[in-house]
């Protein structure tokens, strides 16, 4: 019955669609323009059990004449039939294909009350309508069948009945046989039962006959159900068939049931064991949760504790190491004339000034202890940095010519922390300075490039480079690969580089092989942002 509502709302659709065509040409088409859009319609595919698409014009008496001289300007043998002794008339104009409905051309539906009836309803309501039963004239087998109309008018859609009495202009159309209607909605080979369709008193279409094939004399299910289809009540009787009764006589149905049966059980087995499952893992997770929690608090105390030990520890540094520092002074200047005199010993004022020397070494790396732990600690201010201005000014304060700190490309201008972003630069443009083979000859290029929305800014040397076995080690605290003897340092400068970089979600890397220089990269947000 779905299937049969489904198919006639689709139907539907086409008769408002030739309304819609017929309106587009200010209420009237030719002969050709139907033809032309029925063929694209193309009802044998997309409307199967159709038997054609026309239009039907509502013609007074005073109108009869005009009206058929205008047909048989491109149809000589157009006439009205048959006669009757209603008001007015209804005449088919056209119907497509013509081939196999010529006999319904020029058919006035008000001789007969079931068509008459329909197009009265049809034309006072503005809806679709289906007419009672009738046999249509063009089919041989003199079957059942019906009319399926939708109305058109002059100027358009009216709400009033009396309003659509007075401007009516005709029908869209669609003649029907219901053997064919049902043969290609309800097919047989697709369902285990058979149908009969009655409109009132007058049998549509009926399946119970002892010659139907399927047909089963005492059926195991009987079921009827009436059907409101566009004005008229349609019953169906629907009775399980033959090939029903072979379907369920043997023994699957009930190996099916049993089987479905105990797939049900393992089913709920399986979800019982699931919720436990869930239920277990719930309760470990939430006894992770706490255990987490308590941890990253633990965690979180132990760096505070550390970040202030390293400031508390470094700062109380600071005044016993200056005393020292006073005191070496003190000594040298008390000692000037010693060392002068030819009895003085060479090595007294050789160690007092590798005592002023591990004074200042441990004054840099205190500074650099005190930079590394506040890293992170406080916010710092926000502040338009140009980049390619920071660069030229750290390579004059480190004594480098232009040729000597070359700036390739464009360097962007951040809203960013600036005195942090100038430590970064700072360290990793001085190491490549301070660990340069060659000063005289040292090239130090800074450059950048966008990517996923961050800029990534390299620093790049012709310095001696770095062997691939430390890259990681470089960036730990307090490592240096050379003597500190060698080269003054406290191992701390990439250190607070990497340390800073990663509190602003970013990463450093170092891009070297020995005798071709090297290359650190580090990525910076475009906008200011701290990860804590």
């Amino acid at each position: 019955m779905e299937l049969v509502s489904e198919r006639m709302r689709k139907y539907e659709d086409a008769l408002w669609g030739g309304v819609s065509a017929i309106q587009a040409q200010d209420g009237d088409i030719s002969h050709r323009g139907w033809s032309t859009f029925a063929k694209h319609l193309r009802i044998d595919v997309r409307y199967p059990g159709i038997n054609g698409i026309g239009v039907i014009h509502n013609v007074s008496p005073d109108k009869l004449g005009s009206y058929l001289s205008e047909q048989r300007i491109d149809r000589p043998l157009y006439h009205r039939h048959p006669r009757h002794q209603e008001a007015e008339y209804w005449p088919i104009t056209y119907i497509e294909p013509f081939s196999t409905n010529a006999k319904a051309v020029g058919l006035d539906v008000a001789h007969e009350a079931n068509r008459y009836d329909a197009a009265k309803k049809s034309r006072d309501s503005g809806a679709a309508q289906l007419t009672g039963p009738i046999v249509l004239v063009q089919d041989a087998e003199r079957t059942p069948g019906f009319l399926f109309y939708a109305p058109f008018y002059q100027g358009g859609v009216y709400d009033s009945v009396e309003d659509r009495r007075k401007n009516i202009t005709g029908l869209v159309y669609a003649p029907f046989v219901v053997n064919k209607l049902l043969a290609g909605t309800l097919e047989k080979d697709r369902r285990q039962v058979g149908i009969k369709i009655t409109d009132r008193e007058t049998v549509l279409y009926d399946e119970h006959l002892v010659s139907e094939e399927d047909y089963d004399p005492d059926p195991l299910f009987v079921t009827r159900r009436s059907l409101d289809l566009y004005g008229r009540e349609w019953l169906f009787d629907i009775r399980s068939a033959n090939s029903f009764r072979s379907a369920t006589s043997g023994a699957q149905p009930l190996i099916i049931l049993f089987g479905g049966l105990f797939i049900d059980a393992l089913l709920f087995v399986l979800f019982l064991s699931l919720s436990r499952a869930n239920q277990r893992a719930t309760i470990f997770a939430e006894g992770m949760t706490d255990e987490l929690r308590w941890r990253t608090r633990e965690l979180e105390q132990s760096n505070l504790d550390l970040e202030r030990f390293a400031y508390v520890a470094s700062h109380d540094l600071k005044t016993p190491l200056r005393g020292i520092g006073d005191i070496s002074e003190y000594l040298a200047e008390d000692l000037a004339d010693y060392f002068k005199s030819p009895e003085a010993h060479p090595d007294v004022e050789k160690n007092l000034g590798r005592l002023n020397t591990q004074v200042h070494r441990m004054e840099s790396l205190i500074r650099g202890i005190l930079s590394y732990s506040t890293i992170g600690t406080a916010a710092a201010e926000i502040e338009e940095v140009n980049v390619a201005e920071l660069v030229r000014e750290i390579g004059g304060t480190l004594g480098l010519s232009e040729r000597a700190c070359v700036i390739d490309g464009e360097l962007p201008t951040l809203a960013t922390e600036g005195t942090q972003i100038a430590q970064v630069l700072n360290n990793l443009i001085g190491n490549a300075v301070k660990y340069h083979h060659d000063v005289a000859n040292a090239v130090i290029r800074v450059s950048a490039t966008k990517v996923d929305g961050v800029y990534v800014i390299a620093v790049a040397d012709n310095g001696p480079g770095i062997d691939p076995r430390f890259h990681t080690r470089i960036f730990e605290i307090f490592q240096t690969l050379q003597s500190k003897d060698e080269i003054e340092s406290t191992g701390i400068g990439l250190s607070i580089v990497k340390k800073l970089v990663e509190s602003r979600g970013g990463s450093v890397t170092v891009d070297s092989a020995l005798g071709q220089g090297a290359t650190f990269s580090f990525s910076w947000p475009t906008a200011a942002t701290v990860v804590q």
